[in-house]
């Protein structure tokens, strides 16, 4: 018996370790909510991350970092190029990055971010400096008489390969969200995607149960409600121009038909587009019919993505999450993508479009001390100490103490 419960303990010890590590650092720990820790923690493991892109060479940092902020310009990419001038002290060295330092806190005009992105371009030709300023939408210095700065062109939004145009926010106001975003269409335009989505096109499934869902919720008038609308607005887009992962793709095709079961969604559209009606009419049968197949606990799932995709637009920018979306696989990356936004901003961006899926990992949440992982931290004990227990009793039985030999009285 002893030996069945070694043996079987043996076995389940490891399984435990191995699962509590796993929970503690591998993601599931990243709270819905970021902890001042885990922003301080993410922030150091950024500024790490871009040493570690430099080269060890002293004098290739700067022609190294002036490329990379170069090839973003020419892409036409101001999030990133943001990114890339605010990581200048890290990536360009001690001496060189404490110069930028020095320079930004010696700036006196703009935003704390402005004045890092200003010394950094310091160390950028005069010609290249000047045009990110344009790129980024950054206030520009009165050097020539008043009348030549009057106009002062928008930043243009250019759409990525397969982007539609128009629906990508480029860099100038990133604390607001482009009201191309917010546009979820018509209760027409949802009837006419019912019609394709009941005749069994389901190309974009996606986009339209978020639409019909995004339509709903535009009707309750609480501040969650229009974050949603805004994060529905963001993945459509990023749906469409082919920026989501496969395995973010099936996420959300989980999320959606858990907000929208099909087996309800699906008798509830053929009997709203039965019968003739007109466009209006049958429009806002549809709604009704989204409105009676939503379920409320898989739309509370749904909505908690919709928060974290909300965000992270609101910390970077709508252009900015799509290019973090379309690193994300998982529910667990779409907290780290928010994490990582937190903590850097922009150069979160900068760090995606070197690494990948594999710069989410730099987002480090610390261990997340919830009920779950103190019974796990105490089974593992408990079984510890059973172990240690099964262990003595196996040695005392087959090694028993030697009985002492007894002495005659009196001899």
């Amino acid at each position: 018996m002893l030996a069945v419960m070694f043996n079987s303990l043996l076995i389940l010890l490891p399984v435990i370790a191995s699962n509590t590590v796993r929970k503690a650092y591998d993601g599931v720990g990243v709270a819905e909510t970021p902890t001042v820790d885990a922003i301080y923690q993410t922030s150091n493991r950024m500024s790490e991350a871009f040493k570690e892109l430099s080269p060890k060479e002293n004098d290739r940092k700067l022609p190294f970092w002036q490329d990379k902020v170069q090839r973003a310009l020419e892409d036409r990419d101001p999030d990133a190029l943001r990114g890339y001038l605010l990581a200048a002290p890290w990536m360009l060295g001690n001496e060189l990055g404490k110069q930028v330092s020095a320079r930004a806190e010696a700036e006196s005009r703009g935003t704390p971010e402005e004045r890092m992105i200003r010394a950094a371009l310091q160390k950028m030709p005069e010609s290249v400096a000047r045009a990110a300023e344009l790129e980024m939408g950054l206030p520009q210095t009165l050097t020539a008489p008043p009348t030549a700065v009057v106009e002062t062109a928008a930043p243009r939004a250019v759409a990525a390969p397969g982007e539609e145009v128009g629906e990508v926010l480029q860099a100038g106001g990133r604390a607001q969200l482009d009201w191309r975003f917010e546009l979820l269409g018509s209760y027409a335009d949802l009837a006419g995607m019912s019609q394709r989505w009941v005749g069994g096109d389901r190309s974009e499934d996606i986009v339209f149960k978020l639409t019909g869902i995004g339509l709903v919720q535009q009707g309750i008038s609480d501040g969650l409600s229009e974050g949603n609308i805004r994060a529905v607005s963001i993945v459509k887009s990023a749906s469409r121009s082919k920026r989501l992962t496969i395995p973010f793709t099936d996420y959300l095709d989980a999320r959606t038909n858990a907000a929208a079961p099909q087996e309800v969604l699906t008798p509830a559209l053929e009997n709203a587009l039965s019968g003739l009606a007109t466009t209006d009419v049958r429009g806002q049968r549809v709604h009704a019919a989204f409105e009676q197949a939503i379920d409320p606990a898989g739309l509370a799932k749904l909505e908690s993505d919709l928060e974290q995709i909300d965000k992270i637009a609101a910390l970077t920018s709508p252009s900015a999450t799509l290019t973090l979306l379309s690193v994300v696989e998982d529910g667990t990356d779409l907290r780290r993508a928010r994490l990582l936004a937190k903590a850097g901003g922009a150069q979160a961006i900068a760090l995606v479009r070197e690494q990948g899926n594999a710069a989410l990992r730099v987002a480090d949440a610390g261990v997340r001390w919830d009920g779950t992982m103190f019974l796990e931290i105490m089974s593992l004990t408990a079984a510890g100490m059973l172990l240690f227990w099964v262990a003595l009793s196996t040695v005392r039985i087959y090694f028993p103490r030697r009985q002492a030999k007894a002495e005659l009285i009196g001899a």
